[in-house]
């Protein structure tokens, strides 16, 4: 199974709705906070989550090959159901 990588910032308030949901739903998953990455790194996220998305929006959720961006919980759940 895919481990899951949440990108976000530490100030967007969906990002921690988000993180808290993965946390109560006991989910094994990893967070970027593209604002505490140096420059370089803080690029490569935001491209990274471009391509991925076609924009450049937090939070992305990433598992797999499939996403969620912003806090959608419906979403969210279907993404933890997924067994790949």
């Amino acid at each position: 199974m895919s481990k899951i990588v949440v990108y976000g910032t530490t100030t967007c308030p969906h990002c921690k709705r988000t993180k808290e949901f993965l946390e109560r739903n006991k989910a094994d998953f990893d967070v970027v906070w593209i604002d505490k990455l140096d420059e370089e790194a803080r690029e490569e996220a935001i491209e990274r989550i471009h391509r991925l998305t076609g924009m450049r929006a937090v939070p992305v959720v990433v598992k797999g090959d499939k996403w969620v961006v912003g806090f959608d919980e419906v979403e969210l759940r279907e993404l933890l159901k997924d067994k790949t």
